[in-house]
């Protein structure tokens, strides 16, 4: 059988729900017709008729991907979704056939998955990270790949998947497929810095949106470890109080419970956790009437690319990153 990765959405929105609901899906619209009954030029009128502005070459890309959804995936194959802000491929079977659904969190036809286990992408090979940021929704995974997936989820090396080259992508899935690879190809980077190198990322990037923002001295900090503040004297409101745990495993509603103990009136919280956070961490941060941001090493990524223009020599030296152009 083989082995296909289905993108959850842009930025991997979808793959909790699917996870949780034992589905993947697409989004494709074609007015709920049963294309699971479709051959491919029939698809490719289908959605022609469904969409008459767009162009032959949007419309042949989404056939040809709903294709490989409706009939090349098979009962019985290996799919993967990847969830980039637990940094995590989910490994599933297909147990089901293609079936229209109400358009719930961008998805209008489904198949039934049981997920059964879970890839960390730090444990890739960075050989198999880039065959994973390929450009468009649903593609086949190459043996070599397959084997790496199935390694790094503790299963025995074996290769059920087919190599297939994939070139049906629109520009609009290229662009976003792009930024979206791009981001993890950062938070990889970010992964391999020092704590002490966290620490002053951070800092860094509170002074790319304003702040003034240091590290402050080693020892018992209570938390501490980043202070910012609107002045240089840090004596202005609001001052941000950062803690950062650079580490792989989640924190847990008691770590973030001391942090929100140990601040001080009209501060703010800022923490920041590479290994992410249990549910209870962000219930606990959401329950707290002080303002608690907590921040995941998706999200910090995602701040420092948005703000890096504005960021000092300093910080681009710790995570320096490239400008891609791309065609309006």
């Amino acid at each position: 059988m083989e082995t296909w990765m289905i993108r959850a959405g842009r930025g991997g929105v979808y793959a909790k729900s699917w996870v949780d609901t034992g589905i993947v899906g697409i989004g494709w619209d074609f007015d709920g017709a049963d294309i699971a009954s479709m051959s491919h030029d029939q698809l490719r009128q289908a959605y022609a008729g469904a969409h008459p502005d767009y162009s032959a070459g949007k419309v042949g890309q989404a056939a040809s991907q709903t294709a490989k959804f409706a009939h090349d995936i098979a009962k019985g194959s290996t799919v993967v979704t990847y969830d980039p802000e637990e940094r995590l491929y989910h490994i599933g079977k297909v147990t089901g056939a293609c079936m229209p659904t109400d358009e719930i969190d961008g998805v209008t036809y489904r198949r039934a998955v049981e997920w059964k286990r879970t890839a960390p992408r730090d444990l890739l090979a960075t050989s198999s990270r880039n065959s994973l940021g390929s450009l468009t929704t649903i593609f086949g995974i190459s043996p070599e790949v397959a084997s790496d997936l199935n390694h790094a989820a503790g299963s025995p090396k074996n290769a059920p998947a087919s190599d297939e080259a994939v070139s049906d992508s629109d520009d609009d899935e290229a662009r976003f497929a792009t930024y979206d690879d791009g981001i993890e190809r950062i938070k990889d980077r970010a992964s391999s810095l020092g704590w002490d190198e966290m620490e002053q990322l951070v800092a860094g990037l509170l002074r790319s949106m304003g702040y003034h923002a240091d590290v402050t001295p080693k020892g018992p900090d209570g938390g501490r470890d980043v202070v910012a503040s609107p002045d240089p004297l840090g004596l202005e409101s609001p001052r941000i109080i950062a803690e950062v745990k650079h580490r792989k495993g989640p924190m847990g509603a008691p770590q973030v419970r001391a942090f929100i103990c140990g601040l001080r009136a009209g501060d703010r919280g800022l923490y920041v956790s590479t290994g992410g956070f249990t549910k209870e961490a962000r219930y606990e941060a959401d329950r707290v009437n002080v303002p608690v941001r907590l921040l995941d090493l998706d999200g910090l990524v995602k701040l420092y690319v948005d703000s890096y223009d504005n960021a000092d020599a300093e910080t681009r030296s710790l995570l320096p990153l490239t400008r891609i152009w791309w065609p309006a």
